[in-house]
């Protein structure tokens, strides 16, 4: 009898191992995903929508911008955060590849942070550093990346 409880004992551990790993990763899943606490979209930008077409002309002029004028410097050659100056930045430079950014924000709200930047982060204002439609091709080509 010592045996048969023996491993009734064990295999009720092996069980809430396994259910603790589940909950935990459940956990992980929940806060890795969920909307981060972003303060509202100014009035200014809300009804702001891409004038620019979802072209291929339009994307790459976007990558164009992205890779030449500095983005890449933190955001990295693949928009992932890790370019060469993201090292020690507290926090660390978006990743646009991976994770709820894009999904979890409007064409406006990306166009918003390009122009204005980010307070308490190193993303500067880029608003009078690029024009207008420069800033808008850089929303497109981020746009295009979802889902990869």
């Amino acid at each position: 009898m010592n045996i048969r409880r023996g491993h009734t004992l064990l295999t009720a551990a092996i069980i809430m191992t396994a259910l603790a790993s589940v909950a935990g990763g459940l956990g992980i899943w929940h806060f890795h995903n969920r909307r981060p606490a972003e303060p509202d979209l100014p009035e200014d930008y809300r009804s702001l929508e891409n004038p620019l077409a979802n072209t291929s002309a339009t994307r790459d002029e976007g990558m164009r911008l992205f890779l030449g004028k500095g983005c890449a410097a933190c955001h990295g050659s693949h928009a992932d955060g890790r370019g060469p100056a993201a090292k020690g930045l507290t926090p660390p430079p978006a990743n646009f590849v991976t994770g709820p950014l894009l999904r979890n924000h409007t064409d406006a709200y990306l166009f918003w942070r390009i122009s204005e930047g980010k307070h308490g982060t190193a993303m500067p204002r880029w608003d009078g550093v690029l024009e207008e439609k420069e800033r808008w091709a850089i929303v497109t080509f981020l746009r295009s990346l979802e889902g990869q």
